[in-house]
């Protein structure tokens, strides 16, 4: 009589698991609900960009942000198929700073941003990103050239 008390409510969790389960994949949007991959490529002034972050904003300015590292002129993302503003940064080490203005003190990396407004805080690249994986190759020159 135990054992078949145990058996049914180790069948009630499981279910309870499976429904919990089920549940979650459907609220987190897993599942075949047409999840994009972007396979992108950058490059700056023609070369790949050796380091940086790629940062895809919903163009309607509702849901959430989506942000990738950049390595060697690649990039992969996952975000929700639809219209994406599209920010590029790559911070560059461009010399040392003194922390205090002493003749001992200690220096840090004086970091700058490589890439200009256009690529980044004032970024007007878009993405029409569709179901499935597709790449998205994303060409940046310095401001005035073509």
């Amino acid at each position: 009589m135990v054992k078949r008390q145990c058996i049914q409510g180790a069948n009630a969790w499981l279910a309870h698991i499976a429904v919990f389960t089920a549940f979650c994949l459907a609220i987190s949007g897993c599942g075949s609900n047409g999840a994009a991959t972007v396979e992108g490529k950058v490059t700056w002034e023609g070369q790949p960009l050796t380091e940086g972050n790629v940062r895809f904003v919903p163009a309607d300015g509702k849901g959430q942000t989506a942000s990738a590292d950049v390595k060697d002129g690649a990039f992969t993302i996952a975000v929700p198929p639809g219209q994406w503003r599209v920010e590029f940064s790559a911070p560059k080490v461009v010399g040392k700073i003194k922390m205090i203005d002493a003749p001992d003190a200690p220096t840090v990396d004086d970091v700058r941003e490589l890439l200009p407004p256009m690529y980044n805080v004032q970024s007007k690249l878009t993405a029409d990103v569709q179901p499935g994986t597709q790449e998205i190759p994303f060409d940046l020159v310095k401001q005035g050239k073509k």
